[in-house]
């Protein structure tokens, strides 16, 4: 009998330094936290533990992060939070380098009022310091017997052999993680610089409409009022068909003028040719009238040929291109303004519209890919035949290039009118370029230089 105590002091001690090597062996802090909260009951009766770790967060600063017999904790339940305000002031307690029993009389009232709901009646908190006083973690051990002084300084023993092995973990977690990150920096920054000099063919967008190719241009032969317009939009016209007519009343009677006037002109020259040869007087008035028919006569092919530009007619086999009908009637012109398109049939290029911030360095020649409205999913191959020098206002008053290309392949299924998308294709350039081009230009356009 009296050889018990010791025995018992022997089989406690061996499992106490069992704890403390198995604790230095855990694979990962993780393993040891787990370890914590379940092994220690091999040294220790409890029946609740919890493992908390220091800097929380900002309403607590100390975090539950294990509970003993779960796999996960549930940080929203009650009695954690409850145990978490209780840590949080016993982290100033005066003895907080030892093991203190929480005495639940010394605690707040707001912290009285559910304990027995929320803890068992003799819960003990220690703190798991390092060796330079930095507190990293706090242990709660719960029970429905009091803690004996033997007991609290096996927890001592145990706090401070698992803040050793935590601070070691999280020394070396901390340490791989800014050599992974260094690692990971140093190498995406290598990849990214690799990527960013690839080279890629630079491109840019911009819209596209279908128009004629070389058409030919009917404009106002004269000034006056369209009168009436037989032909329609879109149809195909043939030499000698009437396009449209002018208000033709002045130009009629301009002719009849003309011509009664050259007949008078006449009459008076053949009365003056006949009494020259009695009539000094008269003889000297033949040059003046011969004058003045010729003048007549000038008049009077003027008149008619005005009259004769009164029906403007097709001088070309095409499709003819104008705009509304009804707008154009009754509406004065002027001699040369554009009024009809005659576009050749089959004959078809391409306009592109290339905003001035969309510019990029291309030349004629370059290649050209058209994605129509109608249809999307299809492209057609173009290439530029023209780039106009100077930016003209668009509809919507904005600045853009005039591009002109031309289908590298026979196209059949075009139609004047039809509206796209162009891209157009330049000279190589990295992709660095190519992502920041307009970051870099609206850059520099706002620090002036």
């Amino acid at each position: 009998m009296p050889d018990k105590p010791h025995s018992e002091d022997n089989k406690t001690s061996s499992v106490l330094l069992q704890l403390e090597a198995d604790a230095r062996h855990a694979e990962d802090l993780l393993a040891l936290q787990y370890f914590i909260v379940n092994e220690t009951r091999r040294l220790l009766r409890y029946r609740h533990a919890i493992l908390f770790q220091a800097g929380g967060e900002k309403d607590h600063s100390f975090q539950a992060i294990r509970v003993s017999g779960v796999a996960s904790i549930d940080r929203s339940t009650p009695k954690i939070h409850y145990i978490e305000r209780i840590v949080d002031g016993l982290k100033t307690h005066p003895a907080a380098e030892q093991p203190v029993r929480v005495v639940f009389e010394q605690l707040p009232d707001e912290l009285q009022q559910d304990r027995h709901h929320l803890s068992l009646p003799f819960p003990v908190w220690v703190g798991l310091r390092l060796p330079d006083g930095l507190l990293i973690g706090a242990l709660w051990l719960e029970r429905e017997s009091a803690w004996s002084d033997d007991e609290l300084f096996l927890i001592k023993r145990l706090a401070d052999t698992y803040a050793h092995a935590w601070g070691y973990f999280d020394k070396h977690r901390q340490f791989r993680s800014w050599l992974l990150s260094r690692k990971t920096l140093w190498t995406a920054g290598i990849l990214l610089s690799t990527l960013f000099l690839l080279p890629i063919q630079h491109s840019t967008l911009g819209p596209v409409s279908v128009i004629a190719k070389d058409p030919w241009v009917v404009s106002a032969p004269i000034d006056g009022v369209i009168a009436s317009i037989p032909a329609e939009p879109n149809q195909t016209v043939s030499p000698g068909l009437t396009l449209f007519r002018y208000e033709d009343t002045n130009y009629r009677n301009e002719y009849a003028v003309a011509e009664q006037t050259l007949a008078v002109t006449e009459a008076e020259l053949k009365k003056a040719t006949q009494s020259a040869f009695q009539d000094e007087k008269s003889k000297a008035e033949v040059a003046l009238l011969k004058a003045r028919v010729n003048l007549a006569m000038i008049k009077r092919d003027y008149a008619k040929e005005m009259l004769d530009h009164v029906h403007v007619v097709a001088e070309k086999t095409g499709v003819l291109l104008f705009g509304d009908k009804s707008e154009m009637i009754g509406r004065p012109v002027a001699v040369g303004e554009k009024l009809m398109e005659i576009a050749e049939i089959g004959k078809f290029m391409f306009r592109i519209d290339l905003p001035v911030e969309s510019n990029i360095h291309f030349a004629p020649g370059a290649p050209v890919r058209i994605y129509l409205d109608i249809d999307p999913l299809h492209s057609i191959d173009a290439q530029v035949t023209r780039i106009g020098f100077r930016a003209e206002i668009a509809p919507g008053d904005i600045l853009v290039y005039r591009i002109e290309a031309e289908p590298t392949a026979a196209v059949d299924h075009l139609r004047i009118g039809w509206q796209g998308t162009a891209k157009i294709y330049g000279d190589s350039v990295s992709l660095f370029f190519y992502l920041f081009r307009r970051p870099l230009a609206a850059a520099r356009q706002y620090l002036g230089y």
